[in-house]
């Protein structure tokens, strides 16, 4: 990635970057787990909130916990946090993730649910990319961020979908 960098690239995956940040996936997630606590359902707005929560503190302790260094050369953004797992692809992959799941309830069409899957994973994919391109990441960070992220929100999903199924019964 890094022999292929030119300035358009590199403005794209910063953008992408900052998308896929905690500090703009957070607040997203709080509007939506707000307005469906006004809205409902009510169980959706605590998944949202338990998985965003969650990524919040599971990636700097993890950070904390394992204590792996960035790659040294080639860096285009400036970053002093540890780097396993890549916090950006943990939170991506959690929160895009729990909404792609959401919309993927809720929309009725196929076209749109198909629509809201290729969105979702084409985000999450393009941020833990842009965190190799930047220099910020090693490849094993992003996979890395990317599994626990899905771990995490499918724990949750278990969770409760497990405790739906039995209020219903």
């Amino acid at each position: 990635m890094i022999e292929r960098r030119n300035g358009g690239w590199t403005d794209a995956m910063k953008v992408v970057s900052t998308i896929g940040s905690a500090w703009v996936l957070t607040p997203v997630a709080v509007v939506v787990t707000l307005v469906l606590a006004l809205r409902g359902p009510r169980s959706d707005a605590l998944l949202v909130g338990l998985v965003t929560l969650g990524v919040l503190v599971l990636g700097p302790l993890l950070k904390l916990i394992i204590e792996r260094p960035r790659p040294v050369d080639d860096r285009l953004v400036l970053v002093d946090s540890w780097a396993y797992p890549s916090g950006h692809s943990l939170t991506s992959m959690a929160v895009v993730g729990v909404l792609t799941v959401l919309a993927v309830r809720h929309l009725r069409a196929r076209p749109a649910r198909v629509a809201a899957v290729v969105v979702g994973a084409a985000l999450v994919a393009a941020v833990g990319l842009s965190r190799v391109y930047l220099g910020v990441h090693w490849p094993t960070d992003v996979l890395a961020g990317w599994l626990m992220g899905a771990m995490w929100l499918a724990v949750w999903l278990i969770l409760l979908d497990s405790r739906r199924a039995r209020l219903a019964a």
